[in-house]
C-alpha cells in the first residue's frame, strides 16, 4: 500500500479503537462509540479492499485508474468519518454538511467508477457512464437503508439531523445526489478525452 493508504488506515484503526475502548464521558452524547468504532473498522478495511481485489497493474494508465478509484474512497470515508465526528452539526449555524456529501460523494463516485469501467475493464464510454450512474443511485437508496437500520437497531441518530425532520432530510439527500451524478456523468462526457483511453476508436 502506498504512503497516503496506510496513513488513512492507520487513522481510522486508532479512531476505532479509542471509540470502542475509550471511557463513554470521554465523547459527546450524540456519540455511538461501540458502533461508530466498528464503522472505524469498517472503513479501515474498505480502504484497503481494492488493493486486496485488483492486483496492481503494470499497465501506467490502469495504475492511475486505480490510484483514482482509491483516492476517491478515502476522500469519500474521511469526509463522511468527519461528519461522523461532529461536523454534521453544522446544519445548525446553515452549513449543510450533510447535503455536501450527498452531492460531492456521488460526484466523485461517478467519475471513478466510469473511469474504472472504461480503463480498467475496457467497456465502452456509453456503457461506462450508464453503469457507474446506476451503482451510485443504487448505493444511495443502501445508505438510507443502512441510515435506518442502524437508528432502529443500534439507536444511532444518522436519519435527518440527529433524528429529526427525517422525511425532509431523506428527501433532500436523495435529490442531491441526483445532482451529484448528473455532475459527474457530465464531468465524464466533458474531460472525456483526459480520461484515458482513445476515444475515437469506440
Amino acid at each position: 500500500m502506498k504512503k497516503a493508504i496506510k496513513f488513512t488506515v492507520a487513522i481510522f484503526v486508532i479512531a476505532g479503537l479509542i471509540l470502542i475502548f475509550g471511557k463513554r464521558e470521554w465523547f459527546p452524547e450524540f456519540y455511538r462509540p461501540q458502533f461508530m468504532g466498528v464503522m472505524a473498522f469498517i472503513s479501515a478495511f474498505l480502504i484497503i479492499l481494492p488493493s486486496l481485489i485488483f492486483k496492481f497493474p503494470d499497465d501506467p494508465l490502469k495504475q492511475k485508474t486505480l490510484k483514482f478509484f482509491q483516492n476517491v474512497l478515502i476522500t469519500a470515508l474521511l469526509l463522511n468519518g468527519l461528519g461522523a465526528l461532529g461536523f454534521y452539526n453544522f446544519y445548525k449555524i446553515g452549513l449543510e454538511y450533510d447535503k455536501l456529501l450527498h452531492f460531492i460523494t456521488p460526484f466523485l463516485s461517478v467519475m471513478a467508477l466510469g473511469r474504472f469501467g472504461f480503463n480498467w475493464y475496457e467497456w465502452n464510454f456509453k456503457k461506462s457512464i450508464i453503469l457507474s450512474a446506476v451503482l451510485v443511485i443504487i448505493g444511495g437508496f443502501l445508505w438510507e437503508l443502512f441510515q435506518f437500520l442502524g437508528d432502529t437497531f443500534f439507536k444511532t441518530q444518522m436519519m435527518g439531523y440527529y433524528g429529526k425532520f427525517i422525511i425532509k432530510d431523506t428527501v433532500w439527500d436523495l435529490i442531491m445526489n441526483l445532482f451529484g451524478i448528473t455532475a459527474g456523468v457530465l464531468g465524464l462526457i466533458i474531460f472525456k478525452s483526459r480520461i484515458g483511453r482513445d476515444y475515437t476508436k469506440y
